[in-house]
């Protein structure tokens, strides 16, 4: 689940996550919309979550999924513009098992995910 309020970074992440062909993208533009998704959806993977967004940030978006949801084995990436050792330290309390700071390349990104969900099939 993509968890964004852009729709160019929607377009980018649909373009590069889905030329690994075996990703089923779904789409949140806000924490809010985000948290009803995944309470409907059983068979979410990852989680990528901007930080900036309108009614509900990304970082309430995962202390939410996580205490008031109970989903706490399913990675997620925090990928914002800010990038201050704060905001890191932010996103890890928060939930985060990965930070990626905006602009980031395909590269960056595919390595991440593959970082961040071989960890969660340990």
């Amino acid at each position: 689940m993509i968890v964004e309020d852009s729709p160019t970074m929607c377009q980018l992440y649909r373009i590069v996550l889905g030329q690994t062909g075996r990703t089923e993208l779904v789409f949140a533009h806000n924490g809010v919309e985000g948290l009803d998704l995944a309470a409907q959806e059983q068979n979410i993977g990852l989680f990528i979550v901007d930080i900036n967004m309108p009614q509900m940030d990304g970082l309430e978006f995962l202390r939410k999924l996580r205490s008031d949801l109970g989903v706490r084995d399913t990675p997620a990436i925090v990928i914002s513009t800010e990038g201050e050792e704060e905001d890191f330290a932010a996103a890890r309390d928060a939930g985060a098992n990965a930070y990626l700071r905006k602009p980031w390349t395909p590269e960056q990104l595919l390595k991440t995910v593959r970082e961040v969900c071989a960890s969660a099939d340990e």
